[in-house]
């Protein structure tokens, strides 16, 4: 298994976390585990005869993801973070991959991190 996979399960997860403001546990799908094994399916093509799972397995973590931009757009301390977050919002309802949906939550904290750093230097 790649280096790389678990890189992107850890930041799938931290997003999650984040998003959530959520430290121990796999509530609100914070499992890095689950972006792995979507990665694992979709790209060494394990389980090709069984779809089913991989679709499953594919719109859990959609549903996770949109969960949480739905939490950072009402977040109050983030300062305007519907207009941050919307458009991802919509990003993620056109997504057909794993790696969609990785670049989805790689702009996601990217964003966090951004509007976290503003608050620091404004406090």
């Amino acid at each position: 298994m790649s280096i790389d996979y678990y890189r992107k399960g850890r930041t799938y997860e931290l997003f999650i976390r984040k998003a959530f403001n959520y430290k121990i546990g796999k509530r609100y799908g914070a499992d890095e585990s689950l972006m792995i094994n979507l990665f694992i399916y979709e790209i060494d093509g394990i389980n090709r005869n069984q779809r089913i799972p991989i679709n499953r397995q594919f719109f859990k973590v959609k549903l996770y993801i949109e969960k949480a931009l739905i939490k950072l757009e009402k977040k109050k301390k983030y300062i305007d973070s519907y207009y941050h977050f919307s458009p991802l919002f919509i990003k993620v309802k056109k997504a057909t991959t794993a790696s969609d949906l990785m670049n989805i939550v790689n702009e996601g904290l990217a964003k966090i991190i951004e509007i976290e750093n503003q608050m620091k230097r404004s406090a």
